[in-house]
């Protein structure tokens, strides 16, 4: 184990800001939320790293280099930390292979290409994928080894990730491509058998990091811009646009829900294309407590707004179309986390007389 970080620049200013931010967006979970809308806008500390590229240091294969620059950068850019309107938390992303690694558990090849992390599809086919052997799996043991040495160098001051654990129907199109959706119109069967696998392999992967990081300070991935309070979860939507709504709800609905209760309080779903077809299923899903919309999602705001349930809260990265100015049009501030950076004067935008409650639904 390498010997603690030094974390003095993480002083009782910064540590005050941090904690006042986390209050705020832990009232809008409870369904008490403040006068101002609360604006996230983290970094990729480490520069670089899993969904945005190439680690300048393999953090597998060197992982005490690795922390230590994740942790010298991060150093570096301390104070940013105390800025009092945008919540800027601190998060060491434990993402080997992005958005792949998955893919890797259950058998895919993955590799770096031009900087981005890539994967093959598995030449078996949907029917024929079997739980993989995970306490074999050099890849997940020496992630293990990495998330631990982070837990011991911070000592419990800075929010670690799992890697990114996606969600069912993307890894699936990750492993078969079309022939996933092919399956569930000819070969129903098989495509649920693949689609349970993967989804058992999920719910291993969630409960192998929870034990391995502490539940203070153990976030989904990418929770520098997606930060949730503590037990909550994250899992993707990606692919979800490619699905009609009655496929959703009879192939990947019910495999969703199953992931999201595998954390203590549910947890956040991320989408980026067109899923406005989902909501009326996600309105039932009580394990939904947050969805995420970035690019292409972003423009159904106002359908999510009023098509989600009163405690199922909306983040939201702002998009040329989508402005903060349109954003705050269509829900008057309420129930939403804005992705950006917001300076003072636009934090304290009024908030009209809610029509609506804002205490949870009770469903």
């Amino acid at each position: 184990m390498p010997n603690p970080a030094d974390l003095r620049w993480l002083n009782a200013g910064i540590q005050g800001v941090q904690a006042r931010h986390q209050e705020r967006v832990a009232s809008l979970y409870a369904g008490r939320p403040g006068d101002d809308v609360v604006a996230i806008a983290g970094r990729f500390f480490g520069r670089s790293h899993g969904l945005a590229g190439v680690n300048e240091i393999d953090m597998l294969q060197q992982p005490e280099a690795w922390l230590a620059d994740v942790l010298g950068d991060m150093a570096r850019h301390g104070p940013e930390g105390a800025d009092p309107v945008t919540f800027r938390p601190f998060v060491i992303e434990i993402d080997p292979w992005g958005v792949h690694f998955v893919d890797a558990l259950l058998g895919a090849r993955v590799f770096f290409h031009e900087g981005q992390v890539w994967s093959d599809e598995l030449q078996a086919e949907p029917a024929e994928l079997r739980l993989p052997d995970l306490t074999q799996s050099k890849l997940l043991a020496d992630t293990i080894r990495l998330t631990h040495l982070a837990v011991a160098a911070t000592g419990g001051q800075v929010f670690i990730t799992t890697p990114v654990l996606s969600c069912p129907i993307n890894i699936g199109m990750n492993l078969f491509g079309q022939r996933l959706l092919v399956a569930m119109l000819l070969a129903p069967d098989a495509a649920q058998q693949a689609l349970r696998v993967i989804t058992a392999t999920l719910q291993e992967c969630i409960r192998v990091f929870a034990a391995a990081i502490p539940d203070p300070v153990r976030r989904g991935s990418v929770a520098e811009n997606r930060y949730a309070p503590s037990g909550f979860g994250f899992i993707d939507g990606c692919a979800t646009q490619l699905l009609s709504a009655a496929n959703y709800r009879d192939f990947v609905a019910e495999l969703d829900r199953a992931c999201l209760s595998s954390f203590p309080h549910g947890g956040m779903m991320h989408l980026c294309g067109a899923h406005a077809q989902h909501i009326p299923t996600w309105r039932t899903f009580r394990e939904l407590r947050a969805i995420q919309i970035n690019d292409r999602a972003a423009e159904d705001l106002e359908l999510y707004f009023h098509g989600l349930r009163d405690d199922q809260l909306i983040y939201i990265s702002p998009t040329a179309t989508m402005t903060i100015e349109r954003i705050m049009a269509i829900t008057g501030g309420n129930r939403i986390v804005l992705q950006c950076e917001l300076a003072a004067a636009r934090s304290r935008q009024p908030r009209p007389t809610a029509t609506e409650p804002q205490t949870p639904t009770r469903m």
